[in-house]
């Protein structure tokens, strides 16, 4: 990967600045939405706890997000500047950037289009001293305005939870980097439908890192944008499945996996056939209205 305009890292772990075991650097993925991208540095700035840093790495925009981001750099030290030399399809390649880069032991990731409320990083510092943990997410507050976790309780989620669906709020996680590094990062080969934020998780979960979710609502959540409506269900819940199969077959094997993989396959089932039945329907409005369904006026968008 072509890193451009990044500052020069040192060779080795032992040449950096001794920090605090719980330093924490926040990795910012974006592409192309600067004025998003600034609101959710601002508000990792404007943390009560002060992150180490926070690397923006930007997925090869064209548009003025690096003379915005260059700005803020000069600005501000703790903001970081990285970039790849094109998209690459995938904020797995960002994100790696990122955690590359990062001289903090702990890790918090936030999408561009998502926002910190304050005292997120603080009430997670308290757990990272209190609690024996090595991923650490919040719950959310939706773009509808709903609560992602309507139980606001404390969970630790096992290896079964993370089969039996993807807890983790990406803008909400906090990670131990040397977990991270010891899978090689967020999966990136965009040829393999799957989510790579689930992949991390449960890759992470199969090697017996443990995982701890605050009730507290501290991160806004941005699920309604066109960008993520506009992805296939019927492929997303493949991927889904694909992974769950891949590490319910994982030792140790459990039947109880086996079981939540066999219900992720008849989900796949169940997506593929309601979108069937959405394309016949929209096939008989456009005959009954002479071609001119809601649907194909909107369809040149």
């Amino acid at each position: 990967m072509t890193v451009a305009g990044s500052r020069k890292r040192p060779s080795r772990l032992s040449d950096l600045a001794p920090f605090g075991s719980d330093a924490i650097s926040v990795v910012i993925s974006t592409f192309e939405r600067p004025d998003a991208c600034e609101r959710a540095l601002r508000s990792t700035l404007a943390q009560t706890e002060s992150p180490l840093e926070v690397l923006v790495c930007d997925n090869g925009s064209t548009d003025e997000t690096e003379a915005r981001m260059r700005d803020w750099e000069r600005r501000d030290e703790r903001v970081r500047y990285l970039r790849t030399s094109r998209n690459s399809g995938t904020p797995a390649i960002t994100r790696n950037l990122g955690i590359e880069h990062a001289r903090g032991d702990w890790i918090a990731f936030l999408d561009d289009d998502d926002e910190w409320l304050p005292g997120k990083l603080a009430a997670q510092r308290v757990a990272l001293a209190t609690e024996a943990a090595d991923v650490i997410a919040t719950n959310a507050l939706r773009s509808d305005g709903s609560i992602y976790f309507t139980d606001a309780s404390i969970w630790r989620p096992k290896r079964l939870d993370l089969l039996k669906a993807n807890p983790i709020v990406m803008s909400s996680a906090l990670v131990r980097r040397e977990r991270l590094l010891s899978v090689g990062g967020f999966p990136t080969d965009i040829r393999v439908k799957e989510p790579e934020d689930y992949a991390i998780w449960l890759e992470l979960a199969g090697r017996g890192a443990r995982f701890l979710i605050l009730g507290e609502v501290l991160v806004r959540y941005e699920d309604a944008s066109d960008d993520r409506l506009s992805l296939d269900r019927a492929r997303i819940q493949l991927g889904v499945t694909r992974l769950v199969w891949k590490h319910a077959l994982r030792a140790p094997v459990c039947l109880a996996g086996i079981k939540v993989a066999l219900r992720s396959s008849v989900a796949v089932g169940h997506v593929l056939a309601a979108e069937v039945w959405a394309g016949l329907r929209v096939r008989r409005q456009n005959r009954a209205g002479g071609g001119r369904s809601r649907v194909s006026r909107g369809a040149g968008r």
